[in-house]
Formats: structure tokens, C-alpha cells, sequence
């Protein structure tokens, strides 16, 4: 059968989808630009089904389209995330890259899925692209003879490369999925039981040459071969391979999209009695819908029903369609076979809204289709005189002590309109500064306390409206930021941050020097525990650039987040971790200590052989909408010091909210540390921040090893700080 991923729920109707609609109705206006829908098959080949839902591959697909220079042009993580109205593209050239599961290096339940396909855009014109992607992992299963336990029992088979390996435990039928990457280019296996006099039986083996989309089946027979009896083994152990046949589906949509129309519906409508007009909603499905059930309380009494809601799609009532469309609720319905798109105009006519008594009115919208999901979208009719009404504050304008709350003006006559705020368990209103912009009221309020919760409501002249509330954000601060949890490991030659089996929230690229511990003392760790020099408290961490045997130099370094693996002499690094709050500024204390560059590169050509060596500290929030990936793990920046494939930090990056950084140029003053301060510059503030990440060198160019045999820097209580 043919798996589907839809990359997109969007509606395929032209310009001309609903007769009705006029000119201004038009939701695909491409301004001369071509409109691309995409869609993926996914060959996924398997009667095992992994276990992945849906949802989980709905949430890791990626789609990457690049243009002709080979320049990608649009990046989109999710499913739901990519355009519902398509992608708008200027004319020409185009190749789509889709991605979907997880890439992990051994697995019984994920699997992966990577395809390409090549397009034209032309303009004014709409390019529908189905992009086929084949199962990218190599598939092993293993089958037993039916007598296997007259010659062995308690048997398994391992099955792995040096990143992972699967356990196939008896007559395990599951199929083990293996990401394979430019060093394990085959699968080794070992094969251990007991024989039926009692030995203990160990057997292994190589499947060679191991490539995507194939299932290697080890078939395990018992034999009576004269060769086999020699060699004191009993069984005989075929591998057949074969290319993976298309047996499971896995159907993904995206669910129906209900949006209003020429209105946002996550604001209510606000109006007099008489004045509310026609309210029109869209409903896009990427598939045929089944339903639109329409949800509210008022229904009961307006139209006589036993519950308060009703199914436009599926009424047998005639009589109860009848009032529903005499009422004014109706609905124009297209459906594109051929591409299986549905789109619904929803309206709710002045005769319909403009008999509503004051009150609120939630209408809920479900749109359900032929594959059983569900789309909801809810149309809030507020109907009322009041001279003001409050607003929201929206979440991404909430700090730690400042934030932004709305209202609005409803009556031009409104005397004296303003936005009032307290602390929730106070009954003193303080008045916001409150700036008035047509109807629209916003305040940006400061000085609040953090993790605190505030009401705040609209009010005029002899009112007050209904009031709504609003919580601060924490001052988290990072952990172990005194750099008094220590452990040592590896015979006790290398440092760890924090405590020993816990998860690392700081670590160090020298991790790496676990291959050099013959070598390698405790007390010349590039990175260590100095109870030496310290501003407070019992140590502070030492960063100590060296050059390991001359062989490798070492910048002493740190960061938030975890060592991955070694590649060679060099380290692959996982940075960031989860984290929500906004502060302004990192302060602490340092003190650096360089020599001269001893060892330079010329792939960074800011400092050679002779120079000042510089240390650095930087500090980044960064949102999630990057996420890298390496040996099963995932974080927002993945650092790869090899050469060849040398992956940085990227200051710049689209994922990045804000940062800040503090460069040391040279010595610090003093024996002693010195206090510094880092501010964080915004890049956006319409959005929280999903991780955070920090990190510290005594030599600016460690990634390109390059640096001073000796530089120092000392670092000691850091902290957030929240203005």
C-alpha cells in the first residue's frame, strides 16, 4: 500500500472554488508569483509498524526547499507550521528536500524517512509537487527453523555498529531499524545460546555493505554438516537480502483548519445589539470533510433541541435544517476530487447576529473528515454597550517584571479610557499609562515583582470592565553557576560539572581527553576545579588552554549542554538546554590570564603565531524552530570541530533571540577576580525562548584550534539577571 504524508492541510480550490464568492473573496492572490502545494509518499515498507504515531512523524516531518543555485529558500519543522494557503514562489527552478521520523542509530520502533523531488514555478500558476520518500534506514529481521530448540535454546541475537545495537530476545519478530553513517558501513552480530549438552554457544558475524531500504533477514537452520560438527558448531546461519516491498500505510493529514474571514478568531467580536453583521468563517481540509458540528449554548433554546449542538453536514432533521437556515447560519461546500481538497465558506448572516441579546456567545466550529480528525475553531460574539472592554496580554509580552496588557474602546463615546492593573489579592487599582489608538488600548507595565499575578481590566469614566489576569515570569539561574559541584571519573582523571549519573547541565569539549587518560593528570585538565583562585564560596572553574602531548591542542572550554562523541581528536558537542525565562544580562566574575598564540590555523586568520591570545564568554536564548540531531540526541546547536565537517555556533542564526557576549582581550586587572557584566541584545521579543545556552574559552578560536599553550580563565558565580 502507499503511505501518504501530507506536508500541509490546505485548500486546493481555485479562485473560482465557490460560485458565490465575489472578487475581494479570493484567497489565492499569488501576485504574479507561482502557489506550491506539497505532498510526500512515504514508502514505508514494513508489515512491523513502528510504533511512532501520526502525530510524532506529523511533528518531525522537515521540508527544505532550495533554489536553483542550490540556496535554500524556506525551512519549515512540522507539519502544521508550513503555509495553509500553499508556499508563494518567484518563477523557476526549485528542488524540495522532506524529511520525516527520527534518525537514531538503532531502533525497534523509529524509523526514517528522507525523499527529494525537482520542480518549475511558473507565473500566476499553481505547481502541486509529491515529493516520494523511501525508508532510509537498513532493516534487519531474524527467522528461526521450527526444530531450532532441539540443538539450541535461550538464544538471542545482537545486532548493532558502534553508535547502537538491538537485542532480538528468542523469536523476536520485530524488525530493528539501523541508521548507518560514513563510518559503520556494516552490521555486526552475535549469536548466543545454549547447546543442547549444555555448552554455552557464541557465534558472529558481519552483514557487509549495509544499505538504506533493505531488510537483511538472518535465517538460522539447525545442521547436521559434517563441517559444521568439526567446527564444533551446529547451525547454519543465511543471510538474505532483499529490498523493502511496500506492505504498511500510515496515513498523515493534517487536521481541517478553521480561520475566520477577514477577522482573527482568537478576538472576540465586540459589538451593540443590532451592529455585530455578517461573520464568515473558512474551513480548509485537506481531504473530504464528514462533519461540521456547531456548538452553543444558545442553540437549545433558539431552535428547540434537546442538546445545544447540531451537525450541518449530517442533519436528517428536515424541519430543524430549515430553522437553522431561516435563522441565517448557511454554508457553500467544494469539493476537488482529483486532489481530494475540501473548502467550506461558513456564514452567519446579520439576521442571525444581529437578534443576539447582550451577552456572550461561544460558537464552536468542528470540522471532521473522511480520515477522522478534527479541526475546531471558536467564534466569540461579545454583545454588548459597555464603553470599553478589556483586552488580553499576550503571553510573549509577559517578563519577569514587565508586561503589555490590551483593552478596547467600544463606544466613541467613552469618557476617560484606561487601563487599570493590581496584584491579585489587592483591591487597589494602580492606573496603567495607557495609550489609546482608534479603539485600541495597550499599556506597557513595569517594575512588577517576578512569578506574581496581576489583574487588570478596562475601565471609564463611572465603569469598570470584567477583569482578567496575567502572571510574570520567573528568575531561574543556571545550575552550578558557583561551580561548587564537582566529580572526577575516569580513574580519576578528568573532571565532570555537578554530580556524577545525573543529567550534565554544564560540560566540556576536553570530555574528549577521556581518549588521552594515560597521559592526562587530574591537576592539567584543560578544564578543572580551582580552589585557588575563587570569588566566593570553596572553588571556581578553570579553563586552561594546553597542548595535550603535542599532539592536540586543547582550549580550556565550557558550555551548557552535554559532549556527544569523539570523532577522531575531535568532539562532536551538544549545546543548549530547556529554558523559558527572559533575562537582560549575565554578570559575574573572571579573571584571564594569556600568553602568546603558540599554535595557529590559518581557517582562522584572526590570531597567529605571536599574538595575544583572547578568551571569550558568550550567552544565547534561542527558540526552537532549529533542532539538530546527532547519535540519537537532539538539541538546538550541534558543534562539529572536524575539519571536513566543521559545524559552529552561528550568532546570527534565525534561531537566535538574543545574545551577548564579553570578548577578554587581555589580562585581567589584579591578582584576583574582577566583576563583569554581559547584556543581552533582543533580536525578538515576540516570542519566549525554548533553550538557553552559554559558553566560555580561554582561546577565542578553540574550535579552530588555535591558541595560547597556557591562556587561563577563571570563572565563578554567574547569574541571570532579570531588569
Amino acid at each position: 500500500m502507499k503511505s501518504t504524508l501530507k506536508l500541509l492541510a490546505l485548500s486546493a480550490i481555485a479562485a473560482t472554488a465557490l460560485g458565490s464568492c465575489s472578487s475581494d473573496e479570493e484567497i489565492f492572490d499569488v501576485d504574479g508569483q507561482g502557489t506550491v502545494f506539497f505532498s510526500a509518499t512515504l514508502n514505508s515498507d514494513l508489515k512491523s509498524r513502528a510504533s511512532a504515531t501520526d502525530d510524532e512523524l506529523r511533528e518531525s516531518c522537515l521540508l527544505w526547499i532550495s533554489n536553483s543555485d542550490k540556496n535554500l529558500v524556506r525551512e519549515y519543522m512540522g507539519l502544521d507550521n508550513f503555509p495553509d494557503n500553499g508556499e508563494k514562489l518567484v518563477a523557476g527552478h526549485y528542488t524540495a528536500l522532506a524529511w520525516a521520523g527520527d534518525s537514531v542509530p538503532a531502533s525497534f520502533t523509529d524509523r526514517y524517512f528522507t525523499g527529494s523531488q525537482e520542480f518549475d514555478v511558473r507565473k500566476n500558476s499553481t505547481t502541486a509537487v509529491n515529493i516520494t520518500c523511501r525508508i532510509a534506514n537498513s532493516v534487519v529481521a531474524v527467522k528461526y527453523a521450527d526444530d531450532i530448540e532441539d540443538v539450541l535454546t535461550d538464544y538471542t541475537l545482537t545486532v548493532g555498529h558502534s553508535q547502537g545495537s538491538l537485542t532480538f530476545e528468542g523469536r523476536d519478530e520485530r524488525h530493528g531499524y539501523f541508521m548507518m553513517n560514513s563510518r559503520d558501513h556494516d552490521l555486526e552480530w552475535t549469536l548466543t545460546g545454549k547447546l543442547s549438552n549444555g555448552d554455552e554457544y557464541t557465534r558472529t558475524g558481519t552483514i557487509e555493505g549495509c544499505a538504506p531500504a533493505v531488510l537483511y533477514t538472518l535465517s538460522i537452520k539447525c545442521s547436521t554438516g559434517e563441517e559444521e560438527v568439526i567446527g564444533g558448531a551446529y547451525l547454519t546461519i543465511e543471510i538474505d537480502e532483499s529490498e523493502v516491498v511496500v506492505e504498511d500505510e500510515i496515513q498523515l493529514t493534517a487536521a481541517p483548519e478553521v480561520k475566520g474571514y477577514n477577522f482573527d478568531l482568537a478576538t472576540p467580536i465586540r459589538a451593540e445589539k443590532g451592529t455585530v453583521g455578517r461573520r464568515s468563517l473558512w474551513i480548509k481540509s485537506s481531504t473530504e470533510l464528514k462533519g461540521i458540528v456547531l456548538t452553543c449554548d444558545y442553540f437549545r433554546d433558539l431552535f428547540a433541541i434537546d442538546g445545544n449542538d447540531f451537525d450541518l453536514l449530517q442533519m436528517t432533521d428536515t424541519d430543524l435544517a430549515a430553522r437553522v437556515e431561516a435563522a441565517g447560519i448557511t454554508y457553500q461546500l467544494s469539493h476537488d476530487a482529483d486532489n481530494d481538497w475540501t473548502t467550506v465558506k461558513l456564514n452567519f448572516e446579520d439576521t442571525f447576529t444581529d437578534i443576539l441579546p447582550d451577552g456572550e456567545y461561544a460558537i464552536r466550529v468542528d470540522a471532521i473528515d473522511a480520515k477522522g480528525k478534527t479541526g475546531t475553531g471558536t467564534l466569540t460574539i461579545i454583545v454588548s454597550d459597555a464603553p470599553v472592554a478589556t483586552g488580553t496580554c499576550d503571553a510573549a509580552s509577559v517578563w519577569s517584571t514587565k508586561a503589555t496588557i490590551t483593552g478596547e474602546v467600544t463606544k466613541p463615546d467613552a469618557a476617560n479610557p484606561i487601563l487599570c492593573y493590581r496584584k491579585r489579592g489587592t483591591a487597589t487599582w494602580s492606573q496603567a499609562e495607557t495609550t489609546v489608538n482608534g479603539t485600541a488600548m495597550t499599556a506597557a507595565l513595569t517594575g512588577l515583582e517576578p512569578a506574581t499575578t496581576y489583574e487588570f481590566a478596562a475601565c471609564a469614566d463611572g465603569y469598570e470592565g470584567a477583569v482578567a489576569t496575567f502572571t510574570t515570569d520567573g528568575t531561574p539561574q543556571l545550575t552550578n553557576a558557583g561551580f561548587e559541584d564537582w566529580y572526577t571519573y575516569k580513574s580519576d582523571k578528568l573532571w565532570g560539572f555537578g554530580s556524577e549519573g545525573s543529567e550534565k547541565f554544564w560540560d566540556s569539549g576536553n570530555t574528549a581527553l577521556e581518549n588521552y587518560t594515560f597521559i592526562v593528570k587530574l591537576e592539567t585538565n584543560p578544564t578543572s576545579k580551582d580552589e585557588t583562585v575563587k570569588h566566593s564560596g570553596n572553588s571556581s572553574v578553570r579553563l586552561k588552554s594546553v597542548n595535550v602531548a603535542g599532539i592536540q591542542f586543547a582550549a580550556g572550554n565550557m558550555f551548557i549542554g552535554e559532549f556527544i562523541r569523539t570523532d577522531g581528536t575531535n568532539g562532536v558537542l551538544g549545546w543548549g538546554r530547556s529554558w523559558t525565562a527572559r533575562p537582560t544580562k549575565l554578570k559575574g566574575w573572571a579573571k584571564y590570564s594569556p600568553v602568546n598564540v603558540t599554535k595557529d590555523n590559518s581557517e582562522y586568520p584572526n590570531l597567529k603565531k605571536g599574538d595575544l591570545d583572547n578568551g571569550i564568554v558568550y550567552i544565547a536564548l534561542l527558540d526552537n524552530s532549529v533542532i539538530k540531531e546527532d547519535s540519537g540526541k537532539k538539541y538546538p546547536v550541534i558543534v562539529k570541530t572536524k575539519a571536513a565537517e566543521r559545524t559552529l555556533f552561528d550568532k546570527n542564526g534565525s534561531n537566535v533571540i538574543a545574545y551577548g557576549e564579553l570578548v577578554f582581550k587581555q589580562a585581567t586587572d589584579g591578582d584576583g577576580m574582577v566583576e563583569f557584566e554581559i547584556p543581552l541584545t533582543y533580536n525578538r521579543t515576540d516570542v519566549k525562548p525554548t533553550y538557553i545556552m552559554c559558553t566560555a574559552s580561554a582561546s577565542i578560536g578553540g574550535d579552530y584550534f588555535v591558541g595560547g599553550d597556557g591562556s587561563a580563565l577563571w570563572l565563578d558565580d554567574l547569574e541571570l539577571v532579570y531588569d
